[in-house]
């Protein structure tokens, strides 16, 4: 979120600290978590514990096969600093769960990040839902609704997510790769057709609460939200 775009939430998201040692795991994971929530990455405890310290941290996701240190006394000391600070753990196949300290949720290697992200929002209690607005166009994200001044425009949940990452990144070029990620948790460009469609009925809502801005589409780089001109709707 950007003060430059005046861009705000009714709600301060969940912050998550990410303790993990595999930089390629958090360069494929990263992108996607930051489109939900804040995300602090840690590679070692006396960072997660500083961490932890000075940061309002909700849920620790700790990547248990790349770490070095000693996890249950990490978690003992997370709890006695931090007691209502959730673990989640990312496992390794064959790891026992009776062998490591009781957590509030785990996912084990390989997943998808649709399956992380599910798993993540099952453990982070329900918020009633949040305002993400830029320049009074504004969705609400516990009923999937867009609205322009009175008027308001009803989205499915995949067209709430895809608005969420325009409403995020206004006046940006978001890629077509980026978009596929971070809505539908995949990298397979093969087919992006549901992409397409998804793109045309967020023109039709805005179209429909005749509000001024515009999707343009940035031929071979992807799509950006823009104060409507004569020459955009691309």
């Amino acid at each position: 979120m950007t003060a430059a775009h005046n861009l705000e939430s009714s709600l301060k998201r969940y912050c998550i600290l990410f303790v993990e040692r595999h930089h390629a795991l958090e360069a494929s994971v990263l992108p996607a978590l930051r489109q939900t929530y804040d995300v602090a990455v840690v590679h070692g405890r006396r960072e997660a514990m500083t961490a932890l310290e000075t940061s309002d941290i909700d849920l620790a996701l700790i990547d248990v096969p790349s770490i070095r240190f000693d996890l249950a006394r990490f978690c003992g000391d997370l709890k006695a600093r931090r007691p209502l600070v959730l673990w989640f753990f990312l496992l390794g196949k064959g790891m026992r769960l009776d062998q490591l300290p009781r957590a509030n949720g785990y996912i084990r290697h390989p997943f998808t990040m649709r399956r992380l992200q599910n798993r993540l929002s099952r453990a982070l209690p329900e918020r009633q839902g949040e305002v993400v607005t830029w320049r009074d166009l504004r969705l609400h994200t516990a009923t999937n609704s867009l609205a322009w001044g009175a008027e308001e425009a009803y989205l499915t949940p995949k067209q709430a997510a895809l608005a969420r990452q325009f409403l995020e990144a206004p006046e940006t070029i978001v890629s077509r790769v980026f978009l596929m990620q971070a809505v539908w948790g995949t990298d397979y460009m093969g087919d992006t057709r549901t992409l397409d469609v998804h793109v045309h009925w967020l023109r039709k809502a805005l179209a429909l609460l005749k509000a001024p801005y515009c999707l343009e589409t940035v031929r071979g780089a992807g799509y950006r939200l823009l104060p409507d001109t004569p020459e955009g709707g691309a």
